[in-house]
């Protein structure tokens, strides 16, 4: 049997408060039908979505696609959410990585980190039941790169910055935040492993980020890199490895194509891997859109799928 399991950043699902409008509705009505057309050529048994701005579009979005199990992350820090919607049951779903409270020192030089307070995009756990294999899905939407407000500038839309150096901060307080969610999804799947390493994990969605990133090779292991095989039965594996780096992109941003979507599996998910795909013809420069333009051709992301057979 082939299991199709896909993620897919549905670029800002819905109207957002303070901006409904006759021409926000046109372009809802084409942006549904652009992702309809989307998701029926997927024909993914799952599909993890993330920027889902109303729930409540997803009836109509879903409707006659055949996916009648579905979840959707609470509201949070962030008004965009993610979820799973499915042809097969879905367990009780969990939030993890929700906030971190962490304190290192390095021995040697006695630099110390500590880092404390709630991420605006929990991490969403679903268990996904098929006839005979239980998948334990982690959606992921990984926080933007976009500097974080700091004192000297508070309100992202005050205008320009009053310095370099404050831009600087505003980027570290992102890294950092990227950076940490990452080690408490990796605590997350390292707990689900520790209890099985043969259990069936897919870490999936959009991380806004490339694989070599620090932040995404902390939810991988990476344990050759850190002279640890012990621990490799833990590591994550990129799917898109299977392709040709040349088709290895999610985005095209102001020219360069990045793949900053990932499917990651664990051994058990690894070993039934039979295929990749990533829908990315036409892919739209997200960077050199107008505001406005492109709201019918469905995402500024292509899908990423992977099938496995068991």
């Amino acid at each position: 049997m082939d299991i199709r399991l896909a993620t897919f950043n549905l670029e800002n699902l819905g109207i957002r408060d303070g901006e409904d409008s006759p021409e926000a509705r046109t372009r809802l009505s084409g942006h549904l039908s652009a992702l309809r057309r989307v998701l029926r050529d997927l024909d993914a048994d799952a599909v993890a979505f993330q920027e889902c701005l109303q729930p409540e579009l997803l009836d109509p979005l879903l409707d006659g696609l055949g996916y009648p199990h579905r979840v959707v992350s609470s509201p949070g820090g962030s008004p965009l959410r993610v979820g799973v919607c499915s042809r097969q049951p879905l367990g009780p779903a969990q939030e993890v990585a929700r906030a971190t409270d962490t304190s290192v020192a390095d021995p040697t030089s006695g630099f110390c980190l500590q880092i404390s307070g709630a991420f605006s995009r929990p991490v969403l756990k679903v268990p996904w039941q098929l006839p005979g294999l239980e998948i334990v899905l982690f959606v992921v939407h990984g926080k933007s790169k976009i500097p974080t407000p700091t004192p000297a500038r508070p309100d992202p839309g005050a205008g320009p910055w009053p310095s370099l150096g404050e831009v600087s901060l505003g980027r570290l307080l992102t890294e950092v935040k990227r950076l940490a969610q990452a080690v408490e999804l990796r605590r997350a799947v390292d707990a689900v492993l520790a209890a099985d390493p043969e259990t069936a994990v897919a870490v999936l969605g959009d991380f806004n980020d490339v694989l070599e990133s620090e932040a995404v090779r902390c939810v991988l292991g990476d344990a050759g890199a850190v002279y640890s095989p012990h621990l490799e039965s833990g590591g994550l594996y990129p799917c898109e490895l299977e392709l040709p780096a040349a088709r290895r992109f999610t985005q095209v941003y102001r020219g360069r194509r990045e793949m900053i979507d990932h499917l990651l599996v664990s051994r058990r998910l690894r070993q039934m891997l039979a295929g990749v795909e990533i829908h990315n013809a036409g892919l739209r420069d997200s960077g050199a859109t107008a505001p406005g333009e492109g709201q019918f051709v469905g995402s500024d992301h292509a899908p990423l799928l992977a099938v496995f057979r068991t």
